[in-house]
């Protein structure tokens, strides 16, 4: 049964049968009376034009599988806030799946087939919007958004060329400029969305390769060239993929130094480019991050902006994580300096909840920098534009053709909750952060790593036999070699029971949180809880820590 809470947020009062399997049957009254009026409107229109049956018939077919699957995905979204009577996983493996679930394509479809494939669709994955999912960087996807990406699936266009796209042209720019004055640009405001923040991160170093090595881009790079990047060792791993497909080489991508909160440090940062530079190489582009993936961490702008104009160098921030915080009063002090970086990626499809994919690149103030670098001769798709107003052929600024108008999710989600929604999302994110760390923080069966600067915690589940070793074991006795044998030993026991317990948790399926290590500073694997889910509850959080107790008290 439902609760009565739910009852009053999902069930009509007029309705005579609340919450069945298959849908409400006063929703299903309602789409059949609708249904009926459509069909005798497309009935006065066939008679008007009898050539237009087969779009007619697939308006119908429209109507059959809204009435279809409609109740299922309202059921599955009633399910997720049932926390306790739904998984987040109904794990199996490739081949249980392919056993259980007919994965072939039949010579012959029917809408019968299509039904059920939604079913298996829905059963078999990840419930992202389970409030016990908090396994990777995005949770769930907001309802605006996700209506935003079914019209966009209708409009069915490209955003290539004002001819193609006028309004999401529009949209593009206008989402665009507010994000960059948000970030604090004053002047020109540039940028494009692009499939994924990897994505925008490669853009951003081919703009900066433009500019500092502008033959590249028609003759490639010579043997004098010698470029070099750098980022922190806990960047993302897109930078060095960039540096890949760019041609210059994940080996002349430099990992500097991070403090103890995973932050880039300005100090070894400029001994890095000092070195290159003695050593005949020519620095041109550091690119830092706002919110790393493993600790969240934020790394000193302002200080790195300084360093980057000393050196004549390009500046990019990687937000896709964390740049959601330019949404809160409170917390947009963690992006302070990002107003001096000369390109900036976020990810709203991540802590804002935007269906996946919506990323952005904002560029500040290299007006045109991006037709430079990535535009090319299409006489049969960039026409000249007849005046001013008809210049917006967004495609001479990606490196795709074919490219979903994303901008829409984003633009009807702000339509939806208006730039406070936004920063309400964010601040909840930070608070439950914080709440979940000191839960942690109280409880002797797990081991906080650090306090969380952002949205992820990072602790070590202690199982009974390692809690009690840290109880009976005091290294502080021993010679030094001898308590670095033990500790080394003792980071691989609980690196050990880290990714144990991960399988349990798939295979239970009651809770998912990801596990990482952090090579650098020599920790075996760790969870990290990401506190972005907006459905969580104390409760939730109280049940995660016990349940980790019943995956590991064997151990």
């Amino acid at each position: 049964m439902v609760p009565p809470a739910l009852h009053e947020g999902f069930c009509s009062p007029r309705g005579r049968t609340c919450c069945s399997q298959v849908g409400h049957v006063e929703l299903l009254e309602s789409w059949e009376t609708q249904g009926n009026k459509l069909r005798c409107e497309q009935d006065l229109l066939l008679a008007k034009v009898p050539s237009r049956f087969h779009h007619l018939e697939e308006v119908a077919e429209l109507d059959d599988i809204f009435r279809e699957v409609y109740p299922l995905i309202r059921q599955y979204e009633t399910e997720n806030a049932l926390a306790d009577e739904h998984k987040v996983l109904e794990f199996r493996t490739p081949a249980e799946l392919k056993e259980e679930v007919d994965v072939g394509l039949p010579e012959e479809g029917s809408v019968e087939k299509f039904v059920e494939g939604c079913r298996s669709s829905m059963k078999y994955s990840v419930r992202t919007s389970h409030p016990r999912f908090m396994n990777q960087l995005y949770a769930g996807s907001d309802p605006a958004g996700q209506v935003a990406e079914l019209l966009s699936a209708v409009l069915n266009t490209t955003i290539h060329t004002y001819g193609a796209a006028p309004f999401f042209s529009v949209l593009e720019r206008q989402v665009i400029e507010k994000l960059g004055r948000m970030l604090g640009f004053q002047e020109h405001v540039d940028g494009v969305f692009a499939p994924g923040g990897s994505y925008a991160n490669m853009v951003a170093l081919i703009v900066a390769r433009n500019q500092h090595f502008p033959h590249v881009r028609e003759h490639g790079w010579r043997s004098d060239d010698k470029p070099v990047i750098f980022t922190s060792s806990h960047a993302h791993y897109s930078v060095a993929k960039a540096a890949m497909i760019t041609g210059m080489g994940s080996n002349q991508v430099v990992a500097v130094p991070t403090d103890e909160q995973g932050r880039m440090q300005p100090a070894a940062l400029e001994e890095e480019i000092m070195r290159a530079k003695e050593s005949g190489r020519k620095p041109f582009y550091v690119s830092c991050t706002a919110g790393t993936t493993v600790t969240g961490a934020f790394d000193p702008i302002d200080e790195i902006c300084q360093i980057c104009r000393r050196h004549e160098m390009w500046l990019h921030t990687d937000g896709a994580w964390g740049g959601a915080a330019i949404f809160s009063e409170e917390h947009r002090n963690l992006l302070r300096g990002v107003e001096g970086v000369d390109s900036f990626c976020l990810n709203p499809h991540k802590m804002l909840g935007v269906p996946m994919q919506c990323s952005v690149l904002i560029l500040n103030n290299h007006e045109g920098a991006l037709e430079r670098s990535n535009s090319t001769v299409a006489d049969y798709l960039f026409h000249p534009a007849l005046d001013e107003e008809e210049s917006l052929d967004l495609g001479q600024k990606s490196l795709q053709c074919g490219r979903k108008p994303d901008c829409l999710k984003l633009w009807l989600c702000w339509k939806r909750h208006g730039t406070r929604g936004f920063a309400r999302r964010v601040d909840r994110a930070y608070t439950f952060s914080q709440k979940f760390a000191e839960m942690v923080r109280r409880d002797p069966r797990f081991y906080l790593l650090m306090d969380p600067i952002s949205c992820n915690v990072c602790f070590f589940y202690l199982p009974p036999s390692l809690r009690q070793q840290l109880v009976d074991r005091n290294l502080n006795d021993l010679e030094k070699e001898e308590a670095q044998r033990q500790l080394k030993e003792f980071h691989a026991r609980l690196g050990q029971v880290t990714q144990i317990i991960y399988r349990r948790m798939q295979k239970d399926g009651k809770m998912l949180i990801n596990f990482s290590p952090l090579k650098d500073r020599d920790l075996p694997h760790f969870f990290r809880a990401v506190m972005i889910q907006q459905r969580v509850t104390e409760d939730d959080l109280v049940f995660i820590l016990d349940h980790f107790e019943h995956l590991g008290k064997d151990l």
